[in-house]
């Protein structure tokens, strides 16, 4: 087996990796990459089976490095122990263009060369049929074809015959599908759904899927901003777009359904990945799900009102607790902030001009106030409940110290108690 150093030119110009130091050593270990240095600061494993790309990168300190992307960002010295062994191995499984590497290794000037890029089965295809139901849903190309509608939910999904699941690099559960899918008269393979949502009777919030051509270029990007500006038309309304040298990016807005395609090239902070990503982000609205059979049993038994900005999340299609702000409470209150016991349900809420969110009073332990310091940020103040055995559960937020002054109302109102958190610096 001939190795890099065999095949390169001897002449009196013969081209050589750069000095290896002591600063630190890469080696493969299996079907790992592992990179240490001395200061921690490379330091990365890479999934060699998962490679996507690769680069010869120098950066503003002059340092080059060989840039590997296996869903992950990992920088590999060159100068580093053992590199040359390391890069002969993967240049002769890969292919890598020895040319350019070796052209630009030595250079002192900040730039990045792409070496090498995965060929992916092209992953879309353009049909030439009349469907234009965009904003209804997609079909899956089953032997039985099935029609899905956007408003399927998390729960429904599970069900479906037509679909399994996976965990993906970054640890996240995956809807996928069995077959392609046509959304209008675009055929997807390797369409999935981000299937992390707590709230299961809800709609699936993500689709997403990676774009590629024969080439991974951005003839991809080409091919679906045609037939999408075709087929759904351009207007204010609906359609945006921006087209930079280093991405290029358009949206539709489909009755709150959002379609979007992205490609990005190589800039002083991105990479071309060789695809077009295209997602569906569900942006409509459920107001249903905001209503609670709570409100017309509540009770006031005691209440604090807080003045100035403060606010709770509003993300009612993530998180079941959120729910609108009983009408009750906005007649007698207005719209004012608000913590109220309600000794008859046995429950604590809390308000703020939009939402509430109710507890029952064993739910809650204590609470917490964590005061973070302006510095490089703005800061900030979180009222925080504790529950036993979970994370604390952020309640409401504020500028910093502004919960201070009512910490002993809160205490009598709720009949817990409450303590402060280390305060540290919004760097």
């Amino acid at each position: 087996m001939k190795f890099l150093a065999d095949l390169l030119p001897d002449n009196g110009d013969k081209k050589k990796f750069p000095p290896e130091t002591e600063d630190g050593s890469v080696e493969i270990v299996g079907n790992k990459i592992i990179s240490t240095g001395k200061h921690g600061i490379y330091n990365c494993e890479v999934n060699i089976d998962g490679l996507q790309y690769a680069y010869i990168t120098i950066n503003t300190n002059k340092q080059a490095f060989l840039f590997l992307f296996d869903h992950h960002q990992n920088s590999l010295s060159v100068n580093y122990r053992g590199f040359g062994k390391v890069y002969e191995t993967l240049s002769q499984k890969f292919n890598f263009d020895n040319t350019i590497f070796f052209d630009n290794v030595n250079k002192s000037h900040p730039l990045k060369k792409k070496i090498w890029q995965r060929k992916h089965r092209k992953s879309y295809e353009i049909l030439e049929e009349s469907n234009l139901e965009y904003a209804e849903g997609f079909e899956i190309q089953s032997p039985e074809k099935e029609f899905v509608s956007w408003e399927t939910t998390y729960d429904e999904f599970e069900k479906n015959e037509n679909v399994f699941f996976r965990t993906s690099v970054y640890g996240q559960k995956m809807l996928c599908f069995k077959y392609p899918v046509k959304i209008g008269n675009i055929l997807l393979r390797n369409f999935e759904a981000y299937f992390d949502n707590p709230r299961k009777d809800v709609p699936v919030l993500h689709f997403h899927v990676e774009c590629y051509d024969e080439a991974s270029t951005d003839r991809s990007y080409k091919d679906l901003k045609k037939i999408l500006v075709a087929d759904i038309g351009i207007s204010k309304d609906r359609y945006n777009n921006y087209e930079r040298e280093d991405q290029k990016n358009l949206n539709f807005n489909m009755d709150g359904m959002n379609l979007s395609i992205c490609y990005t090239y190589d800039s002083a902070w991105q990479f071309d990945g060789g695809y077009t990503s295209f997602t569906i982000h569900n942006n409509r609205e459920y107001s249903s799900l905001l209503m609670d059979e709570y409100e017309n049993e509540i009770v006031v038994s005691d209440f604090m009102l807080l003045e100035g900005n403060v606010s709770m999340s509003g993300d009612y299609k993530r998180n079941k607790k959120v729910k609108r702000r009983p009408p009750f409470l906005s007649g007698q209150f207005k719209d004012k902030a608000m913590i109220w016991s309600d000794d008859k349900n046995n429950k604590i809420g809390f308000a703020d001009k939009n939402y509430s969110q109710v507890f029952d009073k064993n739910e809650i332990k204590s609470f917490s106030v964590q005061n973070i310091l302006p510095a490089k940020g703005g800061g900030g103040a979180y009222l925080e409940i504790v529950m036993e055995g979970k994370n604390n559960y952020v309640i409401f937020n504020e500028n910093c110290h502004f919960f201070d002054k009512y910490v002993n109302t809160i205490r009598s109102i709720t009949e817990k108690d409450l303590t402060f958190a280390p305060e540290y610096h919004d760097c």
